[in-house]
């Protein structure tokens, strides 16, 4: 027992390289690296040792000495440096992380005391700790998965998801455009949305989740103004999903008062899109009935530019990541202009999300933005909120 290890499995998530781009990922990952590296001034005392952290992929390993008061390091002492360890790692990541993917992310620790054994060599103490170590943070993996499939099930079964709205704003009319419906868990064991719909990605039950989703949009949302439109967010795996392709859709649009004609499929980026000509062919279909169609968090990466191409939808919605702070970066700025004189030319709307100043909106105004959406406005709530003109 003179020595523990932790082995840590960092963005247990096969989105996370897919949304952010291979370079982007292993950025986040050596940043991962050179944090967990830092832990000695932030977590252990300066007599405890840790090892140079060893990386393959986006696994790491780390060597902790017992401490000074102690002949070996019990397991009580090894959990409470793991879960500190977990809870600082994560929120450095959930930092680092794009938006549309931070609250999906995982990470997992495993670990594992060496323990002496004279009848064999020091360095293989230390392998098969390792192996240990690592056969731990993966039996985490799996316990969470279960606890998480669970908690779907549950989820699914008494329904227990609500819908909140949020205005979107003509800004030149200072008028509702409409608004957006989003879920949120009311139950179970979920943080966010987002964790709800990674579960539901990983037990393969995201068609019966989108379902469930649309209802809640469509039962708690009070008669809209005439021409008022519905944002709705769809993952673009859904769209395939029979249920949404039938009569069902129009029914529930019919008993909300809507015709397709004034909702708007917002497509979200939880998972890439992996074959756009059946993709399009799919979407055609909604387009015949009236449907029109959006494309959520533009600027946040390429596959958003690479939809847009593809899609050819009538909204754009910019990222709110480029909204921030827009009046004082003159690139975000320009980044904006661009996206919009780009949309304006394609006869696209756009849409910015995440407006939170009053100078944010006017620089807004200044480029040429015609729609916004943002907590300057109103927060999401239940029922549809009138907006702070």
């Amino acid at each position: 027992g003179f020595l523990s290890i932790l082995s840590i499995n960092v963005l247990q998530n096969s989105s996370v390289e897919r949304v952010t781009g291979w370079k982007a990922f292993d950025s986040i990952v050596r940043d991962a690296g050179r944090f967990l590296a830092s832990i000695k001034t932030i977590d252990l005392r300066r007599e405890d040792f840790v090892s140079e952290v060893m990386i393959s992929g986006n696994a790491f390993v780390i060597l902790l000495a017992p401490p000074r008061d102690k002949a070996m390091m019990d397991v009580d002492d090894l959990r409470g440096v793991r879960d500190r360890l977990h809870g600082k790692l994560k929120r450095f990541l959930g930092r680092r992380l794009p938006p549309e993917i931070s609250g999906r992310f995982t990470c997992y620790i495993g670990a594992s005391l060496v323990r002496n054994d004279t009848q064999m060599r020091s360095e293989r103490l230390v392998y098969r700790a390792l192996d240990e170590a690592q056969a731990d943070s993966l039996a985490e993996r799996d316990r969470a998965s279960r606890r998480h499939l669970v908690s779907l099930k549950e989820v699914l079964a008494s329904r227990l998801v609500r819908a909140v709205y949020q205005p979107v704003i003509d800004i030149a009319r200072s008028a509702v455009l409409g608004y957006e419906a989003l879920s949120r868990p009311s139950g179970g064991q979920f943080e966010n949305i987002d964790q709800l719909f990674k579960a539901a990605y990983e037990a393969q039950s995201i068609w019966p989740l989108e379902r469930l989703c649309r209802e809640r949009a469509m039962e708690g949302l009070q008669m809209l103004k005439p021409g008022a439109l519905l944002f709705l967010n769809v993952e673009p795996d859904s769209i395939y999903d029979p249920h949404f392709q039938s009569d069902e859709t129009l029914d529930l649009l019919k008993q909300a008062s809507l015709s397709p004609d004034r909702v708007v499929l917002e497509m979200t980026e939880h998972s890439a899109v992996r074959d756009f000509t059946a993709f399009r062919q799919t979407l055609t279909y909604f387009r015949s009935l009236g449907f029109r169609l959006a494309i959520d968090d533009m600027g946040s990466g390429y596959s958003a530019l690479v939809s847009v191409a593809e899609i050819q939808p009538e909204f754009v919605k910019i990222d709110m990541s480029l909204i921030r702070d827009l009046h004082n970066r003159p690139l975000k700025r320009e980044l904006v202009d661009t996206i919009t004189r780009f949309s304006r030319k394609a006869g696209i709307e756009v849409i910015a999300e995440g407006i939170e100043t009053v100078e944010e909106l006017e620089t807004l105004r200044e480029i040429g933005v015609h729609h916004a959406q943002g907590f300057l406005f109103a927060r999401p709530s239940a029922p549809p909120p009138l907006p702070d003109m």
